[in-house]
């Protein structure tokens, strides 16, 4: 008898997103594939605007319809096509199976409500508790991102920059999520609480055992926390593999840009060596590679026609011509 295919926990398949602005289609997640087991983190780097957060948000269901819409693919979680379900059951899953960080607390926290109250809604409509019971459970998830439960009665504007990122992780991980969607949670923070920031997101996914799509553009948290690495240019995914291959063997030039972009201590260079150019307009993409306007290597092949993802060894995959 044939042993039965393991499903993925989550798998995202030929996903297109677009935008509609003022009568222009902005083409901002283009044919993007992506697999995440769970316990596991995936790391989605690359510059602003290149779609990372529209795919987090298309997981989640929570683009803006219109201007957004989702013109093909399918995100399956263990095999059930979420783009499939009726709102209804959408608003099950949301925060108790999926919860998102958002990048900014300052937005993501209802500034005329406690933030305790913020935290047990969540818990109540989830986990049919009573007020009580949500209310101990809110106050044992401040205490567990390292705010004492006696500040569950505080407004979002008495805490501070730092604080209110706690509360946000708060918000996202009280019904034990099975997938985290984490967008930059540490953009706004200084280096010494993005760290402690990151320990927290990192406990707390081992002792829930959650998924988690990490989105950043900083290669230093992907070294920190990410199992996977998808690296998104102008809507797709250029290169793919795990930490070590993308770390120890970076290959697309838009990568080996990223890279070369980084401080170093170790080497004496004068001038880091920042990626020539700007990313294109996603409501006028080139024609072939997207990257070919800024690559050093491109050739007219590559300004013709868009090269497919490769793959050059073990699970690393690359969308180059030259490999």
């Amino acid at each position: 008898m044939a042993e039965k295919q393991k499903v993925p926990f989550l798998e995202v398949k030929d996903l297109v997103v677009h935008y509609t602005s003022e009568g222009k289609e902005i083409h901002a997640v283009n044919d993007v594939s992506l697999t995440i087991e769970k316990g596991k983190t995936l790391g989605l780097v690359g510059e602003t605007g290149a779609g990372k957060t529209t795919i987090a948000k298309a997981i989640l269901r929570i683009l803006p319809e219109p201007p957004a819409h989702v013109d093909q693919g399918q995100i399956l979680l263990e095999g059930q096509n979420l783009l499939e379900l009726p709102n209804t059951e959408m608003q099950k899953i949301r925060g108790k199976r999926i919860s998102m960080i958002f990048q900014d607390p300052m937005t993501a926290l209802n500034p005329v409500m406690r933030v305790g109250e913020q935290i047990a809604e969540g818990i109540a409509l989830h986990e049919k508790a009573s007020k009580k019971e949500a209310e101990e459970k809110a106050k044992h998830m401040l205490e567990m991102v390292g705010i004492p439960g006696s500040r569950y009665r505080d407004y979002p504007h008495q805490f501070s920059g730092g604080m209110k990122q706690r509360v946000v992780i708060a918000m996202a991980l009280a019904c034990s999520p099975d997938l985290l969607l984490a967008d930059e949670p540490t953009t706004a923070l200084d280096v010494t609480i993005q760290a402690q920031v990151l320990d927290i997101i990192k406990d707390l996914q081992e002792k829930l055992n959650t998924a988690m799509v990490m989105i950043t553009h900083d290669l230093g948290i992907v070294a920190e926390v990410c199992d996977t690495v998808a690296v998104v240019y102008a809507g797709e995914i250029v290169e793919f593999g795990s930490l070590e291959e993308i770390f120890d063997h970076p290959t697309h030039p838009y990568t080996l840009g990223l890279f070369g972009s980084l401080p170093d201590i170790n080497s004496e260079v004068e001038r880091l060596s920042p990626i020539a150019g700007m990313p294109p307009d996603p409501s006028n993409l080139p024609e072939g590679c997207a990257f070919s306007p800024r690559c050093p290597y491109a050739t007219d092949a590559c300004r013709k026609k868009k090269a497919a993802l490769k793959n050059i060894g073990g699970t690393h995959t690359c969308r180059c011509s030259r490999k």
